[in-house]
């Protein structure tokens, strides 16, 4: 295949005529808002302004006590965490210290919904418009995003992980507005998890097939990003784990907490494999894979963005069982469909691409008439209400910061203490049940941001 064939096929075609940037701008920034708002809102009453474990006990105490570029280039389990860190200093300087935990859920929010622009902007010359719409709403109610994932920084970069193969499965071009989009979400992606660089690959390809430095720009930021996290990664010591490789348990698990799991949704997902049992579920996850493939091979000379996302999905969660497999490789009745959440967002969401761009390949274009444009809607209309059904019945079930204090509420009950001896730190409770961080009580006497 010539080397433009090549590259049409792995990232789409050149892009034609476009809006004007402000028309982009203004698009763009709607879903931004939207989507941070869907996102946030997806938090119960009662869990908005409460923070999640390491978002408090980590980031938020390493603003408290630090200086942004001392923390940001200090590593936590092993890595960098970019993304984390820089919003923790951002929250901690310019909110007071009751609303730390409404501050750090909108962050997370707010990376989150860039993930879902992502998904609408780097599919735009792929995938056709009404199923980029349904591709933005799709990862922001993602049904496994209704457990610990749920607007927590110290998660944000699974979709950021997700934002890095978008970025790298699409031409750069037009503008010069998605380059630096791209390269932004790249370098958040790989400085914020060395996990990043699983898609190394794609880096390598769309520099054969596009030799010009505009289209490697995202490529360069990511060697560049790499370069910095690997040393990190190298001069840090960790728990390595203990590797394992298990081919068939594998594959059956990513067929139950992937296929079936974005089939469903967690709660509905839950209770048919607690029927059916889960060699019946697997058939059924089978089934419906074999059909994706079929889909994908209709239409495989013309795009490969269905083929590679999918491929993707299943290598992403393959690294990541692997390295995790003490973890996700536990079968306990009830959690079997969800367990592990936080390592399925990335292969879900590119499973989903899959099928959406799938279906965008075999459907009639935007300006057939007849029978043609009757069938292209209801194909639309089915795939949409098939896909959205598990993300809105899970919508809102976090409940990993329930039974715990807003800290609004908390953070004025330990000022009579601070009062006492204000050099202490108090520990106050944030999510889940039991987990604290330290506030130092000048913050709690003197609540508002010092801008440290």
């Amino acid at each position: 295949m010539p080397l433009t064939g090549a590259a049409d096929w792995l990232l789409g075609p050149v892009p034609g005529r476009v809006r004007p940037l402000l028309a982009r701008a203004g698009a763009v920034t709607a879903l931004f808002a939207a989507g941070t708002a869907i996102a946030a809102l997806r938090l119960p009453d009662g869990q908005r302004n409460v923070l999640w474990s390491e978002d408090g006990n980590q980031f938020l105490e390493g603003a408290f006590r630090h200086d942004y570029l001392g923390i940001l280039a200090t590593p936590y389990a092993g890595y960098l965490h970019a993304v984390p860190r820089t919003a923790a200093q951002i929250v901690e300087a310019v909110l007071p210290t009751t609303q730390l935990g409404t501050g750090m859920n909108l962050a997370g929010a707010a990376v989150w919904s860039a993930a879902a622009v992502a998904a609408f902007v780097f599919t735009r010359e792929r995938v056709q418009l009404p199923l980029r719409c349904l591709l933005w709403l799709l990862v922001l109610i993602l049904p496994i995003g209704s457990l610990e994932v749920a607007t927590n920084v110290s998660n944000s970069h699974w979709f950021l992980m997700f934002s890095l193969f978008l970025v790298l499965s699409a031409r750069s071009g037009p503008g010069v507005a998605r380059t630096v989009f791209g390269s932004v979400l790249v370098a958040a992606s790989v400085l914020s998890d060395p996990l990043s660089l699983v898609f190394a690959p794609l880096v390598l390809a769309r520099a054969v097939v596009l030799p010009r430095l505009r289209e490697n720009v995202v490529g360069i930021v990511f060697a560049a990003a790499a370069v910095v996290q690997v040393i990190a990664v190298l001069g840090t010591e960790r728990d390595r784990g203990d590797p394992t490789l298990q081919p068939a348990a594998m594959a059956s698990t990513y067929l139950v907490r992937v296929v079936f799991g974005d089939l469903l949704g967690h709660t509905t997902g839950t209770s048919v494999y607690a029927e059916l049992g889960r060699r019946p579920v697997v058939l059924i996850a089978v089934a419906v894979l074999l059909l994706l493939v079929v889909l994908i091979a209709l239409r495989l000379r013309r795009d490969g963005l269905p083929a590679i996302a999918l491929v993707a999905s299943a290598g992403f969660f393959g690294v990541t069982a692997v390295l995790t497999w003490n973890r996700l490789g536990l079968q306990d009745p009830g959690a079997e469909v969800f367990l592990g959440g936080r390592y399925l967002v990335v292969p879900s969401l590119l499973l989903i691409v899959s099928i959406v761009a799938a279906i965008s390949a075999l459907l009639p274009p935007a300006g057939a008439r007849g029978g043609r444009r009757a069938v292209r809607l209801g194909v639309v209309l089915v795939l949409a209400a098939a896909l959205i059904a598990p993300g809105v019945i899970d919508y809102r079930s976090p409940e990993n910061k329930a039974g715990v204090p807003e800290l609004s509420v908390s953070v004025p009950g330990f000022r009579d203490e601070c009062a006492a001896d204000p050099s202490a730190s108090m520990q106050v409770p944030i999510g889940p049940a039991g987990y604290w961080f330290l506030v130092p009580c000048e913050r709690i006497l003197d609540p508002a941001p010092t801008g440290s």
